[in-house]
């Protein structure tokens, strides 16, 4: 039954050590390891899919309390997607409607889009391992997902202050890097917090799954009750 678990939580922890060497990597070499030329930036990116890819094969084979965190984690993750939709429909709006402008809403919803967006993916982390661990774990991760709602936050005003220039990075159909996308690779390297934090709780997770450690029984209810 843990099979398939344990190799989600081994693929989840490399990819957040990845992904937390690459962005304090890029916080000491003052944002060069940023998207572009250098394909390691996408390494972190694989890795944390293939994970996914896991938890969602390997669903049928965990209990019912696993395959409960799993599907919350699923809505979770798939309302951070609904983030990047209503994000790119606000900047396609804007860019097909010039003569709206940018307004004010548009700024902040795209904002809290964004944020929504990289915030609801650590949040889905945290779902898929809470149960798994104990306090100290758990206190572990909600320090990370609070760091990722503050960094997460200041990615999406950053780039809301910013949507002027990339409606018109789109209306030009440029594919250059924008210069305001500097402070927001500066804002996301501090996310390496938050990844190493979860790579301590998801280890943790690893070695009591592997131990054998079962999870508390779900609590009587009318579906398990008897």
């Amino acid at each position: 039954m843990t099979t398939n678990l344990r190799v989600s939580l081994a693929i989840f922890s490399v990819g957040f050590a990845v992904e937390g060497a690459s962005d304090v990597y890029s916080v000491l070499s003052h944002g060069s390891f940023r998207p572009g030329a250098n394909f390691l930036v996408y390494l972190p990116v694989a890795v944390t899919l293939l994970g996914l890819l896991f938890v969602w094969v390997g669903r049928h084979e965990w209990n019912e309390l696993h395959r409960s965190r799993v599907r919350h984690a699923h809505r979770v993750f798939g309302a951070s997607l609904a983030g990047a939709v209503i994000a790119g429909a606000i900047v396609g709006l804007l860019a097909y409607r010039p003569q709206l402008g940018v307004p004010l809403w548009a700024e902040a919803v795209f904002g809290a889009a964004v944020g929504s967006l990289v915030f609801g993916t650590f949040l889905t982390y945290v779902f898929l391992v809470f149960h798994l661990v104990g306090r100290p774990s758990q206190a572990v991760l909600i320090a990370s997902v609070a760091w990722a709602f503050a960094v997460s936050a200041l990615i999406g005003a950053t780039l809301a202050s910013n949507l002027g220039g990339i409606v018109a990075l789109i209306g030009h159909r440029e594919v250059s890097l924008p210069s305001f996308l500097a402070p927001v690779d500066t804002l996301s390297s501090y996310l390496f917090l938050s990844y190493f934090l979860l790579l301590a709780a998801y280890a943790d997770a690893h070695r009591k799954v592997a131990a054998g450690r079962k999870a508390p029984p779900l609590a009587p209810g009318p579906t398990n009750a008897g």
